[in-house]
């Protein structure tokens, strides 16, 4: 996710596309909790128990479907360029640079960015009252910087990921060479173990449930992806995975994993106020977590492939968005929860205002990124 793996210009524009698109969307999924209030959010204007219908299926749909694979496919790209990183520069240069690139940022967020938006924005349990030395100093004591780590979580799970893989390519150093893109039958065998694993960890721990902010539930398909991106970058297979195959993956899971939702919803009882698809001994939490491994996996082939026939090219607007990626990233929540905050006395269906606050977050943020934050010495070398 380190923007010092973007690709020189003209190389790989399409992994760039398609990774400002993801973080588009990691925007729009925060809008989404906070008019909805599916998941969870520094602040929530929606109640799942008194939306309509319409914008209850359609909030649902959005989270359940796009939570599936968004974040799985940045750890693939991830993991993708962290495999040619390490080859380039060695186990060493390649940790030192990690630390760097996702440690300072999540440092940020934990010391910076989470105490601004709990303390100016939110003022959760009239924290204002004590001043802003005391609550800090207290911030600080009690330890939950630990996992006040927001979006950021991403950064710190992604560290952790780098670091056994940095350690087992020291001991084991790879054998750089070009093979085949995997086939069909070894793309459903990694489903097929992503979906049981997923089950399998469900059982003790449910999905919304998270420790220090990680949510272990999902992390099946994150370490999949993870995994699978790296054998990609070392085995150099990307370019080479085919047209007719990874377009195949997409309109299948489009055409298929959205029905499956609604049968698994309708069927799982979600509309009658049940949630045992979030994990459990049960039916639905079975299907439910090899259908978030089918769309996890299928839809990362298929949107590679996608973005790579179909959005391919580097002008100015997606050399733009590519530059402040991480930036947008990093500082969209204080921005969200801003414009959330000053438009929560507007009297507009909560699916309007998600409409509207959603992309007016993502271009304030771009802005903010463009214009301040990456003009400061500082800090435009840790988001570069």
């Amino acid at each position: 996710m380190a923007t010092s793996d973007l690709p020189a210009p003209g190389r790989l524009a399409y992994l760039d596309n398609l990774r400002s698109f993801v973080i588009f969307l990691v925007v729009v999924m925060h809008s989404n909790v906070t008019y909805s209030g599916f998941g969870g959010w520094y602040y929530k204007e929606g109640n799942p128990d008194h939306l309509d219908t319409v914008s209850k299926l359609l909030f649902g749909l959005y989270g359940s479907f796009t939570q599936a694979w968004f974040m799985g496919i940045l750890f693939f790209v991830a993991a993708y360029f962290a495999a040619r990183s390490l080859e380039r520069h060695g186990p060493g240069k390649f940790v030192r640079e990690r630390l760097f690139r996702l440690g300072v940022p999540l440092l940020i967020y934990m010391f910076v960015i989470h105490p601004f938006i709990v303390y100016f924005l939110m003022n959760y349990n009239n924290v204002q009252s004590f001043g802003l030395i005391s609550f800090y100093g207290r911030y600080l004591a009690s330890l939950s910087w630990v996992g006040s780590t927001g979006p950021l979580w991403f950064a710190e799970a992604l560290l952790l990921f780098c670091l056994p893989y940095a350690l087992w390519r020291a001991l084991r150093p790879a054998v750089p060479r070009t093979t085949e893109a995997p086939g069909t039958l070894t793309v459903v065998l990694v489903i097929a173990v992503t979906g049981l694993t997923a089950f399998g960890i469900r059982l003790f721990m449910s999905v919304g449930e998270s420790v220090a902010n990680l949510q272990f539930p999902y992390f099946a398909s994150y370490i999949a992806l993870f995994l699978f991106g790296l054998h990609a970058g070392e085995r150099r297979w990307l370019d080479r995975l085919p047209e007719k195959v990874g377009l195949r993956w997409f309109t299948v899971v489009l055409a298929a994993g959205i029905p499956l939702w609604g049968v698994l919803m309708v069927t799982g009882g979600a509309l009658q106020g049940r949630m045992d698809f979030n994990g459990g001994l049960n039916w639905p939490a079975f299907a439910y977590a090899f259908w978030e491994a089918f769309v996890a996996i299928g839809f990362t082939l298929g949107l590679v492939v996608f973005f790579r026939r179909f959005v391919a090219g580097s002008g100015r607007v997606s050399h733009l968005l590519a530059e402040n990626s991480f930036s947008i990233f990093t500082f969209h929540a204080p921005v969200l929860i801003s414009l959330s905050l000053v438009l929560r006395e507007w009297a507009a269906p909560l699916l309007l205002k998600h409409v509207v606050v959603a992309p007016l977050a993502f271009g304030v943020t771009l802005a903010l990124s463009f214009l301040v934050l990456r003009r400061i010495p500082g800090l435009r070398t840790v988001l570069k």
